[in-house]
Protein backbone atom coordinates (compact mmCIF):
# COMPACT_ATOMS: atom_id res chain seq x y z
CA UNK A 1 0.00 0.00 0.00
CA UNK A 2 2.52 2.43 1.07
CA UNK A 3 4.96 1.54 -2.54
CA UNK A 4 1.89 2.19 -4.38
CA UNK A 5 1.26 5.79 -2.50
CA UNK A 6 4.88 6.52 -3.38
CA UNK A 7 4.80 5.88 -6.67
CA UNK A 8 1.67 7.66 -7.27
CA UNK A 9 2.97 10.72 -5.38
CA UNK A 10 6.10 9.97 -7.71
CA UNK A 11 4.08 10.48 -10.62
CA UNK A 12 2.10 13.80 -9.07
CA UNK A 13 5.78 15.44 -8.93
CA UNK A 14 6.63 14.13 -12.31
CA UNK A 15 3.34 15.50 -13.66
CA UNK A 16 3.75 19.32 -12.11
CA UNK A 17 7.01 19.34 -13.56
CA UNK A 18 6.06 18.30 -16.99
CA UNK A 19 2.86 20.86 -16.79
CA UNK A 20 5.63 24.02 -15.33
CA UNK A 21 7.90 23.34 -17.96
CA UNK A 22 4.67 23.19 -21.11
CA UNK A 23 3.50 26.58 -19.19
CA UNK A 24 7.09 28.18 -19.54
CA UNK A 25 7.01 27.16 -23.03
CA UNK A 26 3.48 28.42 -24.06
CA UNK A 27 4.87 32.33 -24.05
CA UNK A 28 5.96 31.89 -27.59
CA UNK A 29 3.77 33.68 -30.39
CA UNK A 30 0.95 31.92 -32.04
CA UNK A 31 2.12 33.02 -35.17
CA UNK A 32 5.32 31.02 -34.65
CA UNK A 33 3.69 27.54 -33.67
CA UNK A 34 7.23 25.10 -32.99
CA UNK A 35 6.29 21.53 -32.09
CA UNK A 36 7.22 20.47 -28.74
CA UNK A 37 10.62 18.70 -28.98
CA UNK A 38 10.66 15.16 -27.48
CA UNK A 39 12.51 14.74 -24.60
CA UNK A 40 15.81 11.85 -25.51
CA UNK A 41 14.34 9.68 -22.90
CA UNK A 42 10.90 8.53 -23.34
CA UNK A 43 10.65 6.92 -19.43
CA UNK A 44 9.32 10.11 -18.20
CA UNK A 45 5.86 10.09 -20.59
CA UNK A 46 5.91 6.79 -20.24
CA UNK A 47 5.72 6.88 -16.32
CA UNK A 48 3.23 9.90 -16.65
CA UNK A 49 1.04 7.88 -19.42
CA UNK A 50 1.56 4.56 -16.61
CA UNK A 51 0.21 7.08 -13.34
CA UNK A 52 -2.77 8.14 -15.04
CA UNK A 53 -3.55 4.78 -16.62
CA UNK A 54 -3.16 3.65 -12.38
CA UNK A 55 -4.96 6.52 -11.34
CA UNK A 56 -8.21 6.08 -13.96
CA UNK A 57 -8.16 1.88 -13.69
CA UNK A 58 -6.37 2.03 -9.82
CA UNK A 59 -4.74 -0.48 -11.27
CA UNK A 60 -1.38 -0.82 -8.75
CA UNK A 61 1.30 0.88 -11.70
CA UNK A 62 3.69 -1.94 -11.16
CA UNK A 63 1.46 -4.54 -12.49
CA UNK A 64 0.72 -1.90 -16.12
CA UNK A 65 3.03 -3.52 -18.87
CA UNK A 66 4.81 -1.35 -21.48
CA UNK A 67 3.64 -2.75 -24.69
CA UNK A 68 4.99 -0.81 -27.30
CA UNK A 69 6.67 2.69 -27.84
CA UNK A 70 6.40 4.09 -30.98
CA UNK A 71 8.15 7.39 -32.18
CA UNK A 72 5.74 8.81 -35.33
CA UNK A 73 5.16 12.37 -36.76
CA UNK A 74 1.61 13.25 -35.92
CA UNK A 75 -0.11 15.81 -38.97
CA UNK A 76 -0.74 18.64 -36.53
CA UNK A 77 -0.93 19.71 -32.34
CA UNK A 78 -3.82 17.40 -31.88
CA UNK A 79 -2.13 13.75 -31.97
CA UNK A 80 -4.63 12.36 -33.40
CA UNK A 81 -7.00 13.09 -30.73
CA UNK A 82 -9.28 16.37 -32.14
CA UNK A 83 -11.57 17.73 -29.73
CA UNK A 84 -14.77 19.91 -31.42
CA UNK A 85 -14.12 23.38 -30.98
CA UNK A 86 -10.24 23.59 -30.30
CA UNK A 87 -8.25 24.64 -32.68
CA UNK A 88 -4.38 23.08 -33.06
CA UNK A 89 -1.10 24.40 -34.25
CA UNK A 90 -0.78 23.10 -37.73
CA UNK A 91 2.81 21.89 -37.57
CA UNK A 92 4.03 18.40 -38.13
CA UNK A 93 4.37 17.20 -34.23
CA UNK A 94 6.84 14.98 -33.37
CA UNK A 95 5.22 12.02 -30.54
CA UNK A 96 4.89 8.54 -29.66
CA UNK A 97 2.12 6.16 -29.51
CA UNK A 98 2.19 4.30 -25.97
CA UNK A 99 0.79 0.90 -26.09
CA UNK A 100 -0.23 -0.33 -21.67
CA UNK A 101 -1.46 -3.84 -20.74
CA UNK A 102 -3.12 -4.22 -17.36
CA UNK A 103 -5.58 -7.07 -16.86
CA UNK A 104 -5.92 -8.23 -19.80
CA UNK A 105 -6.67 -4.94 -21.66
CA UNK A 106 -4.54 -2.65 -23.94
CA UNK A 107 -5.00 0.91 -23.63
CA UNK A 108 -3.00 3.80 -25.78
CA UNK A 109 -1.61 6.93 -24.82
CA UNK A 110 -0.69 9.85 -27.53
CA UNK A 111 2.38 11.89 -25.84
CA UNK A 112 4.45 14.85 -27.24
CA UNK A 113 6.80 17.52 -25.51
CA UNK A 114 5.05 17.42 -22.01
CA UNK A 115 1.90 16.12 -22.48
CA UNK A 116 0.46 12.50 -22.26
CA UNK A 117 -2.88 11.91 -23.43
CA UNK A 118 -5.38 8.73 -23.18
CA UNK A 119 -6.90 7.89 -26.58
CA UNK A 120 -11.05 7.33 -26.42
CA UNK A 121 -11.50 3.49 -26.61
CA UNK A 122 -14.15 4.59 -29.10
CA UNK A 123 -11.02 5.92 -31.03
CA UNK A 124 -9.14 2.77 -31.84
Amino acid sequence: MKKNIIWRMLGLALLTAALLTACGQGKQEQDQAQAPALPENYDDLVMLAKLDLSLKTEADIDKIKTVSVEEVNFSDASLGIREPGVEYAQVVTPGLIIILETDGKEYEYRASGAMVIQVPESDY
